[in-house]
Formats: C-alpha cells, sequence, structure tokens
C-alpha cells in the first residue's frame, strides 16, 4: 500500500481543503510557523486513531468538522470480505475514479467526545449493485436477470464470482454508476464494516517524531521495532501455547479463590469473574548504554545530539535490511536536523533516502539547507502562508526562491576553487571526483596523457545529481560567474535498452550531449570497478555483477557487508585499482570513456 495523496480539511492552518501529491520520500519546508508539521500531524491523527481537539480547528472554519482523507495505490493486496475467499479492491470496485483506495475521517471537534466517522470511495451502480448483498441477495439478483450461479459441474459459485458476474452483466447492459462515499458504520457485523476490517489491516504504520520529542532508544518506534521483531521470534520458536497453558494452571486457583471471596460480598447481578490474557509484545525491553570512564551511563543522560546518533544507526540499519520484506510503514519527521551538526545532517539525509529502497516512505519537515539542497525538486512541498491562506506548492520549476530562504548556497571554499580554475568538471559526489583524480594520475603515469586535472588547473566539483536543488543553485552560479564546464553523470539505467534518466533530464534543461555532458557508459561509477578486484581484496565475498546491477546494493546485502564497505565500496577501493584494471572497465576496444571525458575538457580551456 503506498500513499500517493494527502486531503486535509480545516486542520490548524487550513481553511476549507488542501489536497497534495505524496511520493515516497518528500521534504516540507517553509518559514516557522507555515504550517509545515500540519501535514505530518494529519497522516499521525488519521494512522494512528488519535483525535483533534477543538483548538486544532482553523479559526476561520465555516464547520466545527476537521478532515483527513487518504489515498493509496493498493497493488492488488488479496483481502477476504466473505467466505474466506480472496479477492482485491480491485475487482470489487472499492476505488475512486483514479483507481485508488480511497478512506476519509472526519471529527466533529465540537462534541464533549470526538471520535472519527469514517467512510471510503467505491463505484456505485445505479442498478443491480451487488458490493454490499448477502449470499440470498445476490443468488435472487442473478436469478432476476438469468445469471448462471452454478459451474458445470453443480457447483456454486462462490460470492465474489456472482458479485463479479452481476458487475459484467451491468457493464454488458450499460447500467450507469458513480464513485461515492460509503460511510462505515462504527460497530456492526454488516460486509461493509468487514470491508474496513480489510482495510485497517492493510494501512500503512505512522512512525511520527515530533520535534518536542527527544530523539532516543526509549522513542515508541524503536522499542516497536524491537518488539515485533521479539514477538516474530517468539510465536515462531516457542511453543508459546504450551507456556500459556501451564502459566493459566498456576494462576487459575489463585484467582477462582479470589474471584470466589469477592463474590461472597457482592450482590448476584455484580458478579465478577477473572480473566487470563498474554501480550508476548511487552515481554522484552531494550536499552543502550554509554561507557564513560567505567560507568555505565544511560543514553537518556547523555545531550541531544548524541541521541540522536542512536536514531541515525536505526535507520541505517533499517535501510539495510533485506528488500524481499516489504515494509508498510511511513516515518515522520519534524526537524530532524535538530542538535545535528552540518556534517551529520548530511549522513541522516543519506539514511534517509536508503530508507527507500526497502519500501519505507518517508515525510520531513525541515528548515535544514543541507538536507533541502540535496533533495530533488519533486520531492518538496513549500508550505506558504499567504493572505489567501494555506499553500502546498509542489512540482516547483523556479527553486531559487526557496534556496535565498533557506540560504542554499555554495560554500565559499567551492566558490574559491572557481578563482584559480581553467574550467570545472561537475560530477555526482565526492567519490566521483576522488575517481576521476585516481584515473588521471593512472593515465598520467603510462604515458596516456601528458597533464592530469591538477596540471591543467581543471577542478573537480561535486554537485549532486540532475534533480537536487543543490545541483541547479551551483549551475545558476557557475552560468553567472562564466567558467566552463562539463557535466558527468551516472546513467542510473537498469539496462542496455534502457534511456538513462540523467540524459533526458539534462536535455530537457537545454544541455547538449557530448557538447555539455556525458552520461556514464555503465550504471554507476561502481560498476567501473571489475568485480574480480573486490573479491581478490575481500576473499569470500564472490561477487559477479555486470554494467547495470545495482553494485551498492549488491555490497550491502552480501555477507562480508562491512569489509566490502556497503555502499562506500567507491571510496574505498577504486584508488587501489592499477592502470590496467581501469583500463579493462574504460576502454572497449575501440574507444576509452574516460580520454573522450579528458579531451572534452581540454577542449574548454582557453590557449
Amino acid at each position: 500500500m503506498r500513499l500517493v495523496k494527502v486531503s486535509i480539511g480545516n486542520l490548524k492552518g487550513i481553511e476549507g481543503i488542501v489536497t497534495l501529491n505524496f511520493n515516497d520520500f518528500n521534504v516540507i519546508v517553509g518559514q516557522n510557523d507555515a504550517g509545515k508539521s500540519t501535514i505530518l500531524k494529519a497522516l499521525d491523527l488519521f494512522l494512528n486513531d488519535n483525535s483533534p481537539k477543538l483548538e486544532d480547528l482553523n479559526n476561520k472554519a465555516e464547520s466545527k468538522i476537521i478532515s483527513v482523507e487518504l489515498s493509496f495505490k493498493s497493488e492488488n493486496v488479496q483481502i477476504i470480505i466473505d467466505e474466506s475467499v480472496e479477492t482485491t479492491f480491485e475487482i470489487e470496485e472499492i476505488l475512486s475514479h483514479e483507481n485508488l483506495l480511497v478512506i476519509k475521517k472526519e471529527w466533529d471537534v465540537s462534541k464533549s467526545r470526538v471520535s472519527s466517522e469514517v467512510s471510503i470511495i467505491r463505484k456505485k451502480y445505479d442498478d443491480n449493485d451487488c458490493l454490499l448483498l448477502t449470499e440470498p441477495q445476490l443468488i435472487a439478483l442473478c436469478g432476476k436477470h438469468q445469471i448462471n450461479t452454478q459451474k458445470a459441474n453443480n457447483e456454486e459459485f462462490n460470492n465474489p464470482e456472482k458479485r463479479q458476474k452481476i458487475r459484467d452483466f451491468n457493464h454488458a447492459n450499460h447500467i450507469g454508476y458513480g464513485y461515492l462515499y460509503e460511510n462505515i458504520p462504527s460497530a456492526g457485523k454488516g460486509r461493509i464494516r468487514t470491508i474496513y476490517e480489510e482495510i485497517k489491516k492493510v494501512l500503512p504504520a505512522f512512525e511520527y517524531f515530533k520535534a518536542d520529542t527527544s530523539l532516543s532508544e526509549n522513542e515508541t518506534a524503536i522499542q516497536n521495532f524491537f518488539k515485533r521483531i521479539s514477538y516474530k521470534t517468539i510465536s515462531q520458536e516457542i511453543d508459546i501455547s504450551d507456556v500459556e497453558r501451564h502459566v493459566t494452571n498456576k494462576l487459575s486457583e489463585i484467582l477462582e479463590n479470589i474471584t470466589d471471596k469477592i463474590n461472597r460480598v457482592v450482590d448476584v447481578e455484580e458478579e465478577v469473574k477473572a480473566s487470563i490474557s498474554f501480550d508476548w509484545t511487552k515481554l522484552i525491553s531494550t536499552s543502550f548504554k554509554s561507557l564513560n570512564d567505567g560507568v555505565d551511563i544511560p543514553l537518556s543522560g547523555r545531550g541531544d545530539g548524541f541521541r540522536r546518533i542512536t536514531m541515525m544507526a536505526y535507520f541505517e540499519y533499517l535501510a539495510e535490511q533485506d528488500k524481499s520484506d516489504k515494509q508498510n510503514i511511513i516515518f515522520g519527521f519534524e526537524e530532524p536536523e535538530t542538535f545535528l551538526h552540518p556534517s551529520a545532517q548530511e549522513k541522516l539525509f543519506n539514511k534517509l533516502k536508503n530508507m527507500l529502497e526497502n519500501g519505507y516512505q518517508i515525510a520531513v519537515s525541515t528548515h535544514s539547507p543541507i538536507i533541502v539542497a540535496k533533495t530533488e525538486k519533486n520531492d518538496i512541498i513549500h508550505i506558504k502562508k499567504t493572505k489567501h491562506g494555506y499553500i502546498a506548492e509542489q512540482n516547483i520549476e523556479d527553486i531559487l526562491p526557496i534556496a535565498n530562504d533557506l540560504g542554499i548556497s555554495v560554500d565559499n571554499q567551492f566558490v574559491s576553487l572557481f578563482d584559480k580554475a581553467k574550467a570545472l568538471l561537475l560530477v555526482e559526489g565526492i567519490d566521483d571526483a576522488n575517481a576521476f583524480h585516481h584515473i588521471a594520475k593512472e593515465y598520467k603515469a603510462n604515458g596516456l596523457i601528458d597533464a592530469d586535472f591538477n596540471d591543467l588547473e581543471i577542478a573537480i566539483i561535486p554537485v549532486g545529481g540532475c534533480d537536487s536543488i543543490k545541483h541547479w543553485v551551483t549551475l545558476d552560479l557557475l552560468n553567472k560567474l562564466g567558467k566552463p564546464f562539463y557535466i558527468f553523470q551516472d546513467s542510473d539505467k537498469n539496462n542496455a535498452s534502457q534511456i538513462s534518466p540523467n540524459y533526458t533530464k539534462l536535455i530537457t534543461a537545454g544541455f547538449r550531449d557530448e557538447i555539455d555532458f556525458r552520461i556514464s557508459k555503465k550504471r554507476s561509477i561502481e560498476n567501473y570497478i571489475p568485480f574480480s578486484k573486490l573479491n581478490s581484496l575481500v576473499p569470500g565475498a564472490d561477487l559477479n555483477y555486470g554494467d547495470w546491477d545495482n553494485v551498492k546494493q549488491i555490497c550491502i546485502q552480501n555477507p562480508h557487508s562491512i569489509r566490502l564497505g556497503g555502499k562506500k565500496v567507491c571510496g574505498i577501493f577504486f584508488d587501489r585499482l592499477t592502470f590496467a584494471e581501469i583500463r579493462s572497465t574504460f576502454f572497449d576496444g575501440t574507444e576509452d570513456e574516460f580520454m573522450l571525458v579528458y579531451q572534452s575538457l581540454k577542449a574548454l580551456i582557453p590557449n
């Protein structure tokens, strides 16, 4: 289940309804008090079954109703709504006109006891609407339209099959329909209630880290994570039924004795009975302690910055888990950069991004120029409070106002490189920059070139990927300074026939292929490291990858991940490559990819 759209009504600074798209990674920016955290609060209200208060109501709202509506891609998830027969939201047409599973919760905050009223959107036919019919009603409706309800072997079609036959009849006879909200009763056992119980089973969890709570190992999200692992281990590897039976037998006699004493002194209608229940998730509690001069100090006794390092380690662990175990969790963070050094903020960003590969969705509200600068434009949600009300701006073309608001700029050390550089090579990251310096050094030592980049006064600048805001801010500055530059970007392709997404973005931005930029002939810089080299340096790794494999992920998942460096494999091993090893991956027998970049750069240098 992937959340793709959020609609919020009358909550905090939102007057009326505001709708925004929700990506896998969402960075919410805006000035103080603009309402960035309102989006996270809405998710918390909905997914964690919390209720808003009267003070959460927008002060200009025309009604006392606060609403949150979430829309999901259901991805053909299996559900059972009757007869223990699996079906899907798609088959049963419990979707909107956009083929999304849409659930709305509304709270009347004027009431003394606030609870949610829930509704879902479904396709409803003007006639022969069958979703909520009982089996006798389905049989009667089929009989009315002479729809056969028995198979060739005289076995009765199950209810999902009957409903499908009725829908087929409706389509064939052009029966009208609409997409309407269906209210969910708060109690009962009807079909619509059963459907909602199935929906609740597949909704993602929302782990919410607020700005005013300390991110530590005691945070509920971390404890819940360990409890889930503990319960899974206990239930799969230990006969808990036998343990529960022994404990129940031991306690029953005592409880019955106490119960009997209570019932002797109360009226018959007030008699009590004892019960025993087990919650194995509460059996385990975890904590970390810091060793300081031989004394164990709980992390709660350390500074906020130190404690947040615990969270970063937690995120890194989640990012490295087996991707086959699909996660159904959304993480929400308010200003996670608080108390973190700028270098730690960049590490935090990388850890959060890596979590996406394991199926998590992330929403972050932030003031950090470092986090925003590394974020792709399409993942930015810019919150503005104007005279026209609350505005959530997305698909932003002009990112400079955001950059200026948050102070995103190229640092002074970066600018100083322009003073002496004759030309610039723009690459994605520091590993790419170091790799190109190493290649040039080896090519010069072996006579293929007579000057490396330092000799030519060519500066290699890591500017991020094509979509990062920092990348385009950097390019804007480069254009203003008038320095010639050449761009080299990873292809990020998954196979040879695919068109590189980075190629498309650069062409769209007005850059010319092989004149202004070149895209790598392999997936990324890591693919230029022969796997035989890594196998020789890390015995037992037994790596084997091709030009389009995700080498970082392969190294992360390898049993020798730590020795390989995981995603840092390039930074650790590229400068150990010999000239012959480099040449074997850059020269295809006809042309040398590095030499093409080198010659393009040399052509930029003024005579």
